[in-house]
């Protein structure tokens, strides 16, 4: 199999593992119960009473207050749609229906009277989402569908048409546009009873992460800053595809519970920031773009002969190409374009955290916590960097898009009753702001109202040593950025929305996203 199969193979696999658009689970990257069943029943609030192995994650000084044996285990169902335009507001198109499982597994046990240990694995983050049959890419103008729309013949000479500078390009398919970050990480919590009502917790966290993208890129624009992009007529776009995986510097998570009294309880937490850097190969397929496609087609099987040392002779770019004169003009070409080493990284934001537990009756249990998480201070582009001297050289080495993410303000309300001694009912809400300022959206981001909402419900039930629990959760939001218009009434394009510009991003237009999670936990408890 060659190489080309083996990273398409590779995507489609990732895709549906990871399935990162569960970062765009609607406000922010990080949805509030995909962790543990009885937590998503809850509408993601545990920081004050969780105590299973998944407060690994929520807060770890909870550990402490158990004193038996525990492994739990945990799969999420994720079914994501997004809604998004990549040429305008009058070409917006939905994704198909789109699964992912999300798993956790953790371990804890008591190793001395005052200490808990432990251990969790559990993606942390997902970014992204994916469409297929897109067939246009600009915004909204005329289509470039073949090169006689954008060339005139005049006595001989071959001269660009002034009048399709603008244009779209529509491809004689439809594509699929990807784009699935996910970081995971092993987590070894350690929680020390201060005393029988002050509980502490630290979780050593060491991230793992791999990305893939398969996007039409117009990459014309890579040769110019955004704020002076033209039009290229359509003739740039390109498809790019990315695979990468890698490892990040541990970061820590410190939590601190404290029993006011017998029935309420207040605890806060503290994440550090963890950036991961993830390796692998980029590659720009130049059967994807109307101006090469046809070329290889034509000259792709002529060798380069006598051109090699003219090549070659390129000052500072000769040395870098190292053209054969016996190698064929395809080769030399896929050899420049395919299989690029690249480079990406992301962070997982830091945040503080403060919840209560309120034992209202002994049978009903209310819950709340709001939660800060510092994304303006992580990610502000999602950047590929091509590490070919090649590229460094003329400036075609970042391939992605500005970010400038908000930070996100968000709450989580969580009701257990007690149906029976073994078994609960639950009920949640969560809501908050979306981490994506308008003037940077697109068909990949999570859309940037400012209010963003979830609903939750969940059952427990207690059979012998094990506790098994079940959550399920929907929410849907959409946003519409209005499209502007000169004192003229003409339509005018965004500063980050005009044509040329390699990744767009405000453009005017609806976005929507559904999503529905699914989640099953089982914990088995020993004394």
């Amino acid at each position: 199999m060659s190489k080309h199969n083996k990273n398409k193979n590779k995507i489609q696999v990732l895709s549906w593992l990871a399935v990162l658009v569960a970062g765009q689970a609607l406000a922010n990257p990080e949805a509030p119960g995909m962790y543990d069943a009885r937590v998503h029943g809850m509408g993601g609030a545990a920081v004050a009473y969780l105590d299973s192995p998944a407060a690994a994650i929520h807060n770890p000084a909870n550990l402490a207050a158990t004193v038996n044996k525990q492994h739990q285990f945990d799969i999420t169902a994720l079914l994501v749609q997004l809604e998004g335009s990549f040429a305008g507001p009058e070409n917006v198109q939905s994704s198909p229906w789109i699964f992912a499982p999300l798993p956790f597994t953790g371990y804890q046990k008591r190793l001395t009277d005052d200490i808990t240990g432990g251990y969790a694995l559990y993606m942390a983050v997902g970014f992204g989402g994916g469409y297929d049959d897109v067939k246009q890419y600009g915004t909204g103008r005329q289509c470039t569908r073949q090169l006689s729309d954008v060339f005139i013949v005049d006595e001989g000479s071959v001269v660009l048409n002034p009048a399709a500078q603008m244009n779209d390009y529509c491809p004689p398919y439809g594509r699929s546009e990807e784009v699935n970050l996910a970081l995971f990480e092993l987590a070894f919590p350690f929680s020390y009873e201060v005393t029988d009502k002050l509980r502490v917790g630290l979780s050593l966290r060491l991230p793992f992460g791999m990305f893939t993208q398969k996007t039409s890129e117009d990459i014309v624009g890579a040769f110019v800053p955004p704020e002076q992009a033209a039009g290229s007529y359509g003739l740039g776009y390109t498809q790019v595809e990315s695979t990468m995986y890698g490892t990040g510097k541990p970061g820590f998570l410190f939590g601190i519970t404290y029993d006011v009294t017998d029935y309420f309880t207040v605890a806060a937490t503290y994440r550090s920031k963890v950036t991961t850097v993830m390796k692998g190969d980029t590659s720009l397929y130049l059967e994807s773009n109307i101006l090469t496609q046809p070329a290889m087609d034509m000259l792709g099987g002529l060798t380069i002969g006598e051109y090699a040392n003219l090549i070659n002779s390129i000052p500072m770019l000769g040395p870098l190409l190292n053209a054969s004169s016996n190698s064929s003009l395809e080769d030399f070409a896929r050899g420049i374009a395919e299989d690029i080493d690249s480079e990406i990284s992301w962070s997982t934001a830091k945040h503080i955290e403060l919840g209560f537990a309120l034992q209202v009756t002994p049978k009903i249990l209310f819950a709340a916590d709001w939660k800060h998480q510092f994304l303006a201070d992580a990610n502000k582009a999602f950047i590929v960097e091509l590490k070919e001297p090649i590229f460094e050289a003329t400036g075609l080495n970042q391939l992605g898009q500005q970010l400038n993410w908000k930070d996100v303000y968000s709450w989580s309300f969580g009701l257990e009753y007690a149906l029976a001694e073994n078994q609960q009912l639950r009920f949640g809400y969560s809501v908050g702001n979306s981490a994506t300022p308008e003037a940077y959206h697109n068909a990949f981001t999570p859309p940037p109202a400012d209010k963003q909402d979830s609903y939750y419900i969940g059952y427990g039930i207690k059979v012998g040593k094990w506790q098994y629990d079940t959550g399920f959760s929907y929410g849907y939001v959409e946003y519409e950025i209005d499209q502007p218009y000169d004192a003229d009434g003409n339509p005018v394009d965004p500063p980050n929305c005009r044509p040329g510009q390699l990744v767009k991003s405000g453009c005017p237009g609806k976005s929507s996203v559904t999503a529905i999670f699914i989640s099953l936990a089982a914990n088995y408890i020993l004394p």
